[in-house]
């Protein structure tokens, strides 16, 4: 019974140990201890502290707890050290999980009488490390993220073996390239994953100088102009990882919604379009850099596929419908490289 009492208390010792967080202290000079922690004051990084603040030294706190439990553990070091103001520079992510945070403050001695007086006429707002209040400023604990991205795009489909001649299979070289623009919206939780919506478009677009030649012999010279979209709109499943810093974030985003296509031909003022809709995939990989409270920037790198099985042929007066034989499926799939703006709150 002894064995099973000592190996008892070693887990629970380990355990205690594993899941508090770890305090680490810098302290470069002491002072004698206030009466009591509660006449510690704590400052947010961007708040003044008197002018005869001392600087003593640097307090880190590391694991798995609160915003509150980190303040009040900061806190109570550097009472011990003698402190009477603790200024709490950030608050971030350790690594890539989200659930494991680091706080680190700077530990100052004043006389904390004079806090009392300036505060009466807010010079500066210190606040208790009991506020609920959780992270300010950095991209890592924002739940609402607004992506906004623009960039060149790609369509991976072959051209169709019917066009034989060399002008026809230029012109829709030039379309398999284009600009890809976009938005999403996501709500992340506490875990880093969440859900969103997303639309992006695909345009390109291409004008040649033609010759028709009508059934009388008659010939015409003009322009043929030919614009093609497509766009998906659907649900996003997100995931996002933060660096150490709370600096480089990382996305992915995988979404499943409908893709539509619209081909928008003018050949001498003779308009056809043809569209169609299908289901549609997307997949994207992204990376920003955070540059202030709530705005970020990076690149993005994505995938976009569908097929378009049936189609409605219109001439602007009139549509038909058109359902596409197996050699005539219109593929969707393009990749695209963006550039993006990022703003979170």
């Amino acid at each position: 019974m002894r064995n099973y009492s000592s190996i008892l208390f070693c887990v629970g010792v380990w355990t205690l140990a594993s899941c508090s967080p770890k305090v680490t202290s810098n302290i470069i000079h002491s002072y004698p201890q206030l009466e009591s922690p509660d006449q510690m004051v704590v400052f947010k990084d961007k708040e003044l502290l008197p002018a005869d603040a001392d600087w003593m030294g640097s307090v880190k706190v590391e694991g798995k707890a609160s915003y509150d439990k980190m303040a009040d553990l900061s806190r109570f070091t550097a009472w011990k050290a003698g402190g009477s103001y603790l200024k709490i520079k950030d608050y971030s992510a350790s690594g890539l999980r989200s659930d494991i945070h680091v706080m680190n403050s700077d530990v100052y001695r004043a006389d904390t009488t004079k806090v009392v007086s300036e505060n009466k006429s807010n010079s500066y707002q210190p606040y208790a490390p009991n506020n609920t209040q959780l992270l300010e400023g950095t991209d890592l604990l924002n739940h609402n993220v607004f992506r906004f991205y623009a960039g060149y795009g790609r369509r991976l489909g072959k051209l169709s073996p019917d066009l034989k001649t060399q002008f026809e299979r230029e012109h829709f070289k030039r379309l398999l390239n284009g600009v890809v623009l976009g938005a999403d919206y996501v709500y992340l939780f506490k875990s880093g994953s969440g859900f969103g919506l997303r639309f992006r478009t695909m345009r390109s677009s291409t004008t040649d100088a033609v010759t028709v030649l009508y059934d009388d012999g008659s010939m015409k010279d003009g322009l043929w102009e030919q614009t093609v979209y497509i766009s998906f709109l659907g649900p996003l499943y997100s995931g996002r990882m933060v660096s150490k810093n709370g600096k480089h974030i990382f996305m992915d985003n995988v979404g499943l919604g409908v893709i539509f296509y619209n081909d928008n031909s003018n050949i001498l003022s003779q308009k056809e379009i043809i569209s169609g809709s299908s289901l549609g995939f997307t997949f994207d990989i992204n990376y920003s850099y955070l540059i202030s409270d709530h705005l970020s920037i990076g690149a993005d790198v994505s995938y976009t596929s569908g097929t378009i099985k049936m189609v409605s042929v219109s001439d602007g007066n009139r549509s038909e419908a058109v359902k596409l034989d197996k050699d005539h499926y219109e593929g969707m799939a393009h990749l695209g490289i963006c550039a993006q703006l990022v703003y979170s709150f």
